[in-house]
Protein backbone atom coordinates (compact mmCIF):
# COMPACT_ATOMS: atom_id res chain seq x y z
CA UNK A 1 0.00 0.00 0.00
CA UNK A 2 1.36 3.39 -1.00
CA UNK A 3 1.08 6.57 1.02
CA UNK A 4 -0.51 9.42 -0.95
CA UNK A 5 -0.40 13.12 -0.16
CA UNK A 6 -2.97 15.24 -1.98
CA UNK A 7 -2.20 18.94 -2.05
CA UNK A 8 -5.39 20.72 -0.99
CA UNK A 9 -6.33 23.10 1.80
CA UNK A 10 -8.47 20.55 3.66
CA UNK A 11 -9.13 16.80 3.82
CA UNK A 12 -12.88 17.36 3.59
CA UNK A 13 -14.16 17.78 0.04
CA UNK A 14 -16.89 20.11 1.29
CA UNK A 15 -14.31 22.80 2.10
CA UNK A 16 -13.20 23.35 -1.50
CA UNK A 17 -14.50 26.61 -2.93
CA UNK A 18 -17.18 26.37 -5.59
CA UNK A 19 -17.63 28.65 -8.59
CA UNK A 20 -20.61 30.91 -7.82
CA UNK A 21 -23.67 30.69 -10.04
CA UNK A 22 -24.82 33.78 -11.94
CA UNK A 23 -28.13 35.58 -11.35
CA UNK A 24 -29.25 34.62 -14.85
CA UNK A 25 -28.40 30.96 -14.38
CA UNK A 26 -30.21 30.80 -11.04
CA UNK A 27 -33.28 32.30 -12.70
CA UNK A 28 -33.15 29.87 -15.64
CA UNK A 29 -32.97 26.98 -13.20
CA UNK A 30 -36.24 28.24 -11.69
CA UNK A 31 -37.76 28.30 -15.19
CA UNK A 32 -36.43 24.79 -15.72
CA UNK A 33 -38.14 23.50 -12.57
CA UNK A 34 -41.36 25.30 -13.51
CA UNK A 35 -41.24 23.70 -16.96
CA UNK A 36 -40.73 20.24 -15.50
CA UNK A 37 -43.87 20.65 -13.40
CA UNK A 38 -45.86 22.14 -16.28
CA UNK A 39 -44.81 19.70 -19.02
CA UNK A 40 -43.95 16.58 -17.04
CA UNK A 41 -40.83 14.39 -17.14
CA UNK A 42 -41.54 12.63 -20.44
CA UNK A 43 -38.82 13.65 -22.95
CA UNK A 44 -37.93 16.58 -20.70
CA UNK A 45 -34.53 18.13 -21.50
CA UNK A 46 -33.24 20.28 -18.63
CA UNK A 47 -30.45 21.69 -20.82
CA UNK A 48 -32.99 23.33 -23.12
CA UNK A 49 -34.10 25.79 -20.44
CA UNK A 50 -30.67 26.91 -19.25
CA UNK A 51 -29.67 27.55 -22.87
CA UNK A 52 -32.56 29.98 -23.51
CA UNK A 53 -31.45 33.54 -24.42
CA UNK A 54 -33.52 36.42 -23.03
CA UNK A 55 -35.46 38.78 -25.31
CA UNK A 56 -35.54 41.49 -22.63
CA UNK A 57 -33.31 42.32 -19.70
CA UNK A 58 -33.37 40.01 -16.70
CA UNK A 59 -35.36 42.29 -14.39
CA UNK A 60 -38.22 42.60 -16.91
CA UNK A 61 -38.22 38.85 -17.57
CA UNK A 62 -38.08 38.03 -13.88
CA UNK A 63 -41.08 40.25 -13.10
CA UNK A 64 -43.10 38.54 -15.83
CA UNK A 65 -42.12 35.14 -14.46
CA UNK A 66 -43.10 36.10 -10.92
CA UNK A 67 -46.48 37.30 -12.20
CA UNK A 68 -47.33 33.84 -13.56
CA UNK A 69 -49.90 31.77 -11.66
CA UNK A 70 -48.53 28.85 -9.72
CA UNK A 71 -48.00 25.60 -11.58
CA UNK A 72 -51.22 24.13 -10.22
CA UNK A 73 -53.33 26.63 -12.17
CA UNK A 74 -51.03 27.53 -15.08
CA UNK A 75 -51.82 25.73 -18.34
CA UNK A 76 -49.15 24.39 -20.66
CA UNK A 77 -50.34 26.74 -23.39
CA UNK A 78 -50.00 29.81 -21.16
CA UNK A 79 -46.52 28.78 -20.08
CA UNK A 80 -45.51 28.27 -23.71
CA UNK A 81 -46.79 31.77 -24.49
CA UNK A 82 -44.59 33.14 -21.70
CA UNK A 83 -41.56 31.27 -23.03
CA UNK A 84 -42.08 32.52 -26.60
CA UNK A 85 -42.66 36.11 -25.49
CA UNK A 86 -39.68 36.48 -23.16
CA UNK A 87 -37.09 34.08 -24.58
CA UNK A 88 -35.45 33.57 -27.94
CA UNK A 89 -35.22 30.15 -29.53
CA UNK A 90 -32.49 27.90 -28.14
CA UNK A 91 -29.52 28.30 -30.46
CA UNK A 92 -30.64 31.69 -31.81
CA UNK A 93 -27.60 33.33 -30.18
CA UNK A 94 -25.48 31.47 -32.73
CA UNK A 95 -25.49 32.47 -36.40
CA UNK A 96 -24.64 30.37 -39.42
CA UNK A 97 -21.06 30.77 -40.61
CA UNK A 98 -19.48 29.81 -43.93
CA UNK A 99 -15.83 28.84 -43.29
CA UNK A 100 -13.68 30.61 -45.89
CA UNK A 101 -11.39 27.59 -46.31
CA UNK A 102 -14.17 25.08 -46.99
CA UNK A 103 -14.16 23.35 -50.37
CA UNK A 104 -16.70 20.72 -51.39
CA UNK A 105 -13.84 18.42 -52.45
CA UNK A 106 -10.47 19.67 -51.16
CA UNK A 107 -7.41 19.15 -53.32
CA UNK A 108 -5.47 16.13 -52.06
CA UNK A 109 -8.34 14.94 -49.84
CA UNK A 110 -7.63 11.46 -48.41
CA UNK A 111 -5.40 10.33 -51.30
CA UNK A 112 -5.13 6.81 -49.86
CA UNK A 113 -8.87 6.21 -50.13
CA UNK A 114 -9.58 4.86 -53.62
CA UNK A 115 -12.87 3.02 -53.08
CA UNK A 116 -15.49 5.36 -54.53
CA UNK A 117 -18.23 4.43 -52.08
CA UNK A 118 -15.93 5.10 -49.15
CA UNK A 119 -14.79 8.40 -50.73
CA UNK A 120 -18.42 9.44 -51.17
CA UNK A 121 -19.10 8.71 -47.51
CA UNK A 122 -15.94 10.59 -46.43
CA UNK A 123 -17.01 13.65 -48.44
CA UNK A 124 -20.43 13.55 -46.77
CA UNK A 125 -18.69 13.59 -43.38
CA UNK A 126 -16.44 16.41 -44.63
CA UNK A 127 -19.53 18.43 -45.64
CA UNK A 128 -20.58 18.51 -41.97
CA UNK A 129 -17.71 20.94 -41.35
CA UNK A 130 -19.87 23.50 -43.14
CA UNK A 131 -23.23 22.32 -41.82
CA UNK A 132 -22.11 22.61 -38.18
CA UNK A 133 -20.17 25.87 -38.52
CA UNK A 134 -21.44 28.80 -36.47
CA UNK A 135 -20.39 32.11 -35.00
CA UNK A 136 -21.50 33.45 -31.64
CA UNK A 137 -23.91 36.33 -32.25
CA UNK A 138 -22.66 39.84 -31.43
CA UNK A 139 -25.48 40.23 -28.91
CA UNK A 140 -23.78 37.69 -26.63
CA UNK A 141 -20.75 39.94 -26.12
CA UNK A 142 -22.88 43.09 -26.05
CA UNK A 143 -25.35 41.74 -23.46
CA UNK A 144 -23.69 38.80 -21.70
CA UNK A 145 -26.13 39.04 -18.80
CA UNK A 146 -28.88 37.76 -21.14
CA UNK A 147 -27.09 34.61 -22.31
CA UNK A 148 -25.50 31.52 -20.82
CA UNK A 149 -23.57 31.15 -24.08
CA UNK A 150 -20.08 32.63 -23.83
CA UNK A 151 -18.64 34.97 -26.49
CA UNK A 152 -15.79 33.62 -28.62
CA UNK A 153 -13.63 35.52 -31.10
CA UNK A 154 -13.94 33.22 -34.11
CA UNK A 155 -16.03 30.66 -35.92
CA UNK A 156 -16.93 27.43 -34.15
CA UNK A 157 -17.98 23.93 -35.10
CA UNK A 158 -20.60 22.58 -32.74
CA UNK A 159 -21.31 18.90 -32.04
CA UNK A 160 -24.93 19.35 -33.15
CA UNK A 161 -28.34 18.23 -31.87
CA UNK A 162 -28.88 19.62 -28.33
CA UNK A 163 -25.20 20.59 -28.01
CA UNK A 164 -25.07 24.11 -29.42
CA UNK A 165 -21.76 25.28 -28.00
CA UNK A 166 -18.06 24.51 -28.19
CA UNK A 167 -16.74 21.61 -26.08
CA UNK A 168 -13.13 21.17 -25.08
CA UNK A 169 -12.04 17.68 -25.95
CA UNK A 170 -14.57 17.36 -28.76
CA UNK A 171 -12.51 20.11 -30.39
CA UNK A 172 -9.50 17.80 -30.64
CA UNK A 173 -11.37 15.32 -32.81
CA UNK A 174 -12.94 18.14 -34.80
CA UNK A 175 -9.48 19.56 -35.52
CA UNK A 176 -8.21 16.17 -36.66
CA UNK A 177 -11.07 16.13 -39.15
CA UNK A 178 -10.42 19.71 -40.23
CA UNK A 179 -6.78 18.91 -40.95
CA UNK A 180 -7.85 15.96 -43.12
CA UNK A 181 -10.22 18.40 -44.86
CA UNK A 182 -7.38 20.92 -45.43
CA UNK A 183 -9.28 23.50 -43.37
CA UNK A 184 -6.20 24.83 -41.60
CA UNK A 185 -7.47 28.34 -40.87
CA UNK A 186 -10.67 27.03 -39.32
CA UNK A 187 -8.60 24.70 -37.14
CA UNK A 188 -6.43 27.62 -35.99
CA UNK A 189 -9.58 29.60 -35.20
CA UNK A 190 -10.82 26.84 -32.91
CA UNK A 191 -7.51 26.87 -31.03
CA UNK A 192 -7.75 30.65 -30.74
CA UNK A 193 -11.22 30.30 -29.21
CA UNK A 194 -9.92 27.87 -26.58
CA UNK A 195 -6.94 30.11 -25.86
CA UNK A 196 -9.36 33.01 -25.25
CA UNK A 197 -11.06 30.93 -22.53
CA UNK A 198 -7.71 30.43 -20.78
CA UNK A 199 -7.11 34.17 -20.94
CA UNK A 200 -10.42 34.80 -19.15
CA UNK A 201 -10.81 31.82 -16.82
CA UNK A 202 -7.31 30.40 -16.39
CA UNK A 203 -8.18 27.08 -18.05
CA UNK A 204 -10.18 25.68 -20.97
CA UNK A 205 -13.76 25.18 -19.84
CA UNK A 206 -15.69 21.95 -20.30
CA UNK A 207 -17.78 23.95 -22.79
CA UNK A 208 -18.50 27.55 -23.74
CA UNK A 209 -21.43 28.12 -21.38
CA UNK A 210 -21.52 29.92 -18.04
CA UNK A 211 -22.56 26.70 -16.32
CA UNK A 212 -19.30 25.02 -17.41
CA UNK A 213 -17.00 27.48 -15.62
CA UNK A 214 -16.59 25.08 -12.67
CA UNK A 215 -14.64 22.41 -14.55
CA UNK A 216 -12.47 21.57 -17.54
CA UNK A 217 -12.14 18.44 -19.71
CA UNK A 218 -9.21 16.22 -20.74
CA UNK A 219 -6.31 18.60 -21.56
CA UNK A 220 -5.72 18.19 -25.30
CA UNK A 221 -5.05 21.79 -26.37
CA UNK A 222 -1.31 21.25 -26.76
CA UNK A 223 -2.04 18.20 -28.96
CA UNK A 224 -4.30 20.38 -31.14
CA UNK A 225 -1.58 23.02 -31.48
CA UNK A 226 1.06 20.46 -32.37
CA UNK A 227 -1.15 18.70 -34.91
CA UNK A 228 -1.82 22.01 -36.69
CA UNK A 229 1.83 23.09 -36.51
CA UNK A 230 3.03 19.81 -38.01
CA UNK A 231 0.70 20.40 -40.97
CA UNK A 232 1.29 24.13 -41.45
CA UNK A 233 4.60 25.08 -39.82
CA UNK A 234 2.82 28.19 -38.50
CA UNK A 235 5.28 29.63 -35.96
CA UNK A 236 2.88 32.46 -35.10
CA UNK A 237 0.39 29.86 -33.85
CA UNK A 238 3.03 28.53 -31.45
CA UNK A 239 3.89 32.03 -30.24
CA UNK A 240 0.22 32.81 -29.64
CA UNK A 241 -0.61 29.57 -27.81
CA UNK A 242 2.62 28.99 -25.88
CA UNK A 243 2.01 31.25 -22.82
CA UNK A 244 -1.51 29.91 -22.35
CA UNK A 245 -0.30 26.29 -22.53
CA UNK A 246 2.03 27.07 -19.64
CA UNK A 247 -0.95 28.50 -17.77
CA UNK A 248 -3.06 25.43 -18.49
CA UNK A 249 -0.24 23.17 -17.30
CA UNK A 250 -0.19 25.02 -13.96
CA UNK A 251 -3.97 24.56 -13.66
CA UNK A 252 -3.65 20.79 -13.93
CA UNK A 253 -0.51 20.35 -11.81
CA UNK A 254 -1.30 22.52 -8.77
CA UNK A 255 -4.01 23.03 -6.16
CA UNK A 256 -6.92 20.60 -6.04
CA UNK A 257 -5.80 18.72 -9.15
CA UNK A 258 -2.36 17.85 -7.78
CA UNK A 259 -1.68 14.68 -5.79
CA UNK A 260 1.68 13.59 -4.41
CA UNK A 261 2.20 9.86 -3.92
CA UNK A 262 5.02 8.46 -1.79
CA UNK A 263 6.15 5.03 -2.91
CA UNK A 264 7.41 2.14 -0.78
CA UNK A 265 10.94 3.53 -0.88
CA UNK A 266 9.87 6.97 0.35
CA UNK A 267 10.23 8.70 -3.03
CA UNK A 268 7.52 11.25 -3.88
CA UNK A 269 5.72 11.30 -7.22
CA UNK A 270 3.48 14.10 -8.46
CA UNK A 271 0.36 13.09 -10.38
CA UNK A 272 -2.98 14.71 -11.20
CA UNK A 273 -6.69 14.01 -10.80
CA UNK A 274 -9.99 15.47 -11.96
CA UNK A 275 -11.73 17.77 -9.50
CA UNK A 276 -14.68 20.11 -10.21
CA UNK A 277 -15.35 23.22 -8.15
CA UNK A 278 -19.05 22.50 -7.80
CA UNK A 279 -21.37 20.88 -5.25
CA UNK A 280 -24.88 21.31 -6.65
CA UNK A 281 -26.89 19.69 -9.46
CA UNK A 282 -25.36 20.54 -12.83
CA UNK A 283 -27.69 23.16 -14.33
CA UNK A 284 -27.76 21.44 -17.71
CA UNK A 285 -28.74 18.13 -16.08
CA UNK A 286 -30.33 19.33 -12.85
CA UNK A 287 -33.43 17.14 -12.87
CA UNK A 288 -31.36 14.02 -13.59
CA UNK A 289 -28.83 14.82 -10.86
CA UNK A 290 -31.54 15.51 -8.27
CA UNK A 291 -33.23 12.22 -9.12
CA UNK A 292 -29.90 10.42 -8.70
CA UNK A 293 -29.35 12.04 -5.28
CA UNK A 294 -32.88 11.43 -3.98
CA UNK A 295 -32.83 9.82 -0.55
CA UNK A 296 -29.42 11.15 0.47
CA UNK A 297 -28.82 13.67 3.23
CA UNK A 298 -28.00 17.25 2.25
CA UNK A 299 -24.30 16.81 3.00
CA UNK A 300 -24.23 13.54 1.05
CA UNK A 301 -25.94 15.25 -1.88
CA UNK A 302 -23.29 17.99 -2.01
CA UNK A 303 -20.52 15.39 -2.08
CA UNK A 304 -22.30 13.40 -4.79
CA UNK A 305 -22.92 16.50 -6.91
CA UNK A 306 -19.20 17.29 -6.78
CA UNK A 307 -18.41 13.74 -7.88
CA UNK A 308 -20.92 13.96 -10.74
CA UNK A 309 -19.43 17.25 -11.97
CA UNK A 310 -15.91 15.86 -11.58
CA UNK A 311 -16.85 12.82 -13.63
CA UNK A 312 -18.13 15.21 -16.31
CA UNK A 313 -14.69 16.87 -16.24
CA UNK A 314 -13.16 13.48 -17.10
CA UNK A 315 -15.22 13.22 -20.30
CA UNK A 316 -16.28 9.73 -19.17
CA UNK A 317 -19.72 10.70 -17.92
CA UNK A 318 -20.72 8.21 -16.90
CA UNK A 319 -18.73 5.02 -16.51
CA UNK A 320 -18.59 2.33 -13.83
CA UNK A 321 -14.85 3.02 -13.88
CA UNK A 322 -15.48 5.80 -11.34
CA UNK A 323 -17.85 3.91 -9.02
CA UNK A 324 -17.12 1.85 -5.92
CA UNK A 325 -20.29 -0.13 -6.69
CA UNK A 326 -20.41 -0.49 -10.47
CA UNK A 327 -24.23 -0.61 -10.45
CA UNK A 328 -24.80 2.43 -8.25
CA UNK A 329 -24.15 5.93 -9.56
CA UNK A 330 -24.28 7.39 -6.04
CA UNK A 331 -20.97 5.61 -5.31
CA UNK A 332 -19.02 7.83 -7.71
CA UNK A 333 -15.59 8.67 -6.22
CA UNK A 334 -13.85 10.33 -9.15
CA UNK A 335 -12.10 12.89 -6.93
CA UNK A 336 -10.43 9.96 -5.13
CA UNK A 337 -8.96 8.47 -8.31
CA UNK A 338 -5.70 9.27 -10.08
CA UNK A 339 -6.58 8.35 -13.69
CA UNK A 340 -4.09 6.79 -16.06
CA UNK A 341 -5.39 8.64 -19.12
CA UNK A 342 -5.33 12.11 -17.53
CA UNK A 343 -1.70 11.67 -16.52
CA UNK A 344 -0.77 10.39 -19.98
CA UNK A 345 -2.48 13.46 -21.50
CA UNK A 346 -0.39 15.62 -19.17
CA UNK A 347 2.77 13.73 -20.09
CA UNK A 348 1.92 14.43 -23.72
CA UNK A 349 1.36 18.10 -22.83
CA UNK A 350 4.77 18.31 -21.15
CA UNK A 351 6.47 16.73 -24.15
CA UNK A 352 4.62 19.10 -26.50
CA UNK A 353 5.56 22.17 -24.44
CA UNK A 354 9.18 21.00 -24.45
CA UNK A 355 9.01 20.74 -28.26
CA UNK A 356 7.38 24.18 -28.59
CA UNK A 357 9.93 25.75 -26.22
CA UNK A 358 12.84 24.37 -28.27
CA UNK A 359 11.21 25.57 -31.48
CA UNK A 360 10.74 29.07 -30.01
CA UNK A 361 14.25 29.22 -28.55
CA UNK A 362 13.03 29.04 -24.94
CA UNK A 363 15.82 26.75 -23.73
CA UNK A 364 15.22 27.27 -20.01
CA UNK A 365 11.53 26.36 -20.31
CA UNK A 366 12.44 23.39 -22.51
CA UNK A 367 14.77 22.11 -19.79
CA UNK A 368 12.05 22.52 -17.14
CA UNK A 369 9.61 20.46 -19.17
CA UNK A 370 12.16 17.76 -19.98
CA UNK A 371 12.46 17.31 -16.23
CA UNK A 372 8.68 17.47 -15.73
CA UNK A 373 7.98 14.85 -18.40
CA UNK A 374 10.71 12.55 -17.09
CA UNK A 375 9.28 12.83 -13.56
CA UNK A 376 5.73 12.13 -14.73
CA UNK A 377 6.87 9.17 -16.82
CA UNK A 378 8.57 7.68 -13.75
CA UNK A 379 5.46 8.39 -11.64
CA UNK A 380 3.19 6.66 -14.16
CA UNK A 381 5.47 3.62 -14.31
CA UNK A 382 5.96 3.47 -10.53
CA UNK A 383 2.46 4.19 -9.25
CA UNK A 384 0.07 3.25 -12.06
CA UNK A 385 1.75 0.18 -13.57
CA UNK A 386 0.63 -3.21 -12.25
CA UNK A 387 3.33 -5.74 -13.04
CA UNK A 388 1.24 -8.78 -12.18
CA UNK A 389 -1.57 -7.77 -14.54
CA UNK A 390 0.77 -6.30 -17.15
CA UNK A 391 -1.20 -3.07 -17.47
CA UNK A 392 -1.63 0.45 -16.10
CA UNK A 393 -4.42 0.90 -13.55
CA UNK A 394 -6.13 3.93 -12.06
CA UNK A 395 -4.91 4.63 -8.53
CA UNK A 396 -7.56 4.92 -5.82
CA UNK A 397 -7.06 7.16 -2.79
CA UNK A 398 -8.83 6.72 0.52
CA UNK A 399 -10.10 10.18 1.58
CA UNK A 400 -11.28 8.77 4.92
CA UNK A 401 -7.69 8.14 6.03
CA UNK A 402 -5.93 11.46 5.88
CA UNK A 403 -3.88 13.61 8.18
CA UNK A 404 -2.27 17.00 7.75
CA UNK A 405 1.48 17.12 7.28
CA UNK A 406 4.07 19.71 6.29
CA UNK A 407 5.97 19.13 3.06
CA UNK A 408 8.27 21.84 1.72
CA UNK A 409 6.50 24.41 3.91
CA UNK A 410 3.23 23.63 2.16
CA UNK A 411 0.10 22.50 4.02
CA UNK A 412 -0.91 19.24 2.37
CA UNK A 413 -3.09 16.21 2.99
CA UNK A 414 -1.84 12.72 3.56
CA UNK A 415 -4.12 10.00 2.22
CA UNK A 416 -3.71 6.25 2.15
CA UNK A 417 -4.42 4.86 -1.29
CA UNK A 418 -4.47 1.53 -3.02
CA UNK A 419 -4.11 0.15 -6.51
CA UNK A 420 -7.11 -1.25 -8.24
Amino acid sequence: MWVAMAESSECNNESVLVVPSSTLLSFLEQVQQFALTAFGPSQFDPKHYVDLPLRFNLSVTLRAFQALPNTNTLSRDDFNIFLKEYFGEVGSDLVNYDPPDFSAEPEGFLPGVVNQEVRKWALEVHSLCRVLSRKVAKSVAERPEEHTLLPLPGGVIIPGSRFREVYYWDSYWIIRGLLASKMYETAKGIVNNLVSLIHKYGFVLNGARTYYTNRSQPPLLSAMVRAIYMKTGDIDLLKMAFPTLLQEHRFWTAGIHKVIVRDAHGAKHSLSRYYARWDAPRPESATTDMETAAGLTESEKKLLYREIATTAESGWDFSSRWMRDRKNLTTLHTTSIIPVDLNVFLLQMELNIEFFAKTLGESSIAKTFIQASNARHIAIETILWNDEMGQWLDYWLDPLKCEHIQVNDQHEEMLLGWKR
